[in-house]
C-alpha cells in the first residue's frame, strides 16, 4: 500500500469513529445536568445544603438543556442558545465531539 492510501484509510476510520462517538441530545442533558450540579454543588457549604444543590443543579441542567438548538454536521454536533434575547454576549454554544463537550462560547460576566 502506498502511503496516499493509509493516509487515506486513517482519515476513514477516524472519521467513522467520530460519527459513532457523535453525542446526541440526551449525551448533551446529561453533561449539562453535570455540570450545572457542579456549579450548584460550589455555590453552598455542608451535606444538606450541598444535597439540595446538587438535586437543583441537575433539575435546571435538564430544563435547560431543551433551550439549546443542536445542529448536526455527523462527526459533531454544535449547541447553541441564545438566553438573552436580541442583545449581545447572551449566546452560549458548546461544541460536542468524540462523547466530549466543549464550551465554546458564554454571556459576558460583568
Amino acid at each position: 500500500m502506498t502511503p496516499g492510501r493509509i493516509l487515506f484509510l486513517g482519515l476513514v476510520l477516524v472519521a467513522g469513529v467520530l460519527y459513532l462517538l457523535n453525542p446526541g441530545p440526551e449525551t448533551f442533558e446529561e453533561y449539562l445536568s453535570a455540570e450545572m450540579a457542579e456549579r450548584a454543588r460550589g455555590a453552598g457549604g455542608g451535606a444538606a445544603s450541598d444535597f439540595l444543590n446538587d438535586r437543583l443543579g441537575r433539575t435546571v441542567g435538564a430544563a435547560a438543556s431543551n433551550l439549546f438548538e443542536r445542529e448536526d454536521y455527523k462527526v459533531a454536533s454544535v449547541y447553541t442558545a441564545d438566553l438573552n434575547g436580541r442583545m449581545p454576549g447572551g449566546e452560549w454554544t458548546f461544541l460536542g465531539v468524540a462523547g466530549w463537550f466543549i464550551p465554546l462560547d458564554g454571556p459576558e460576566e460583568e
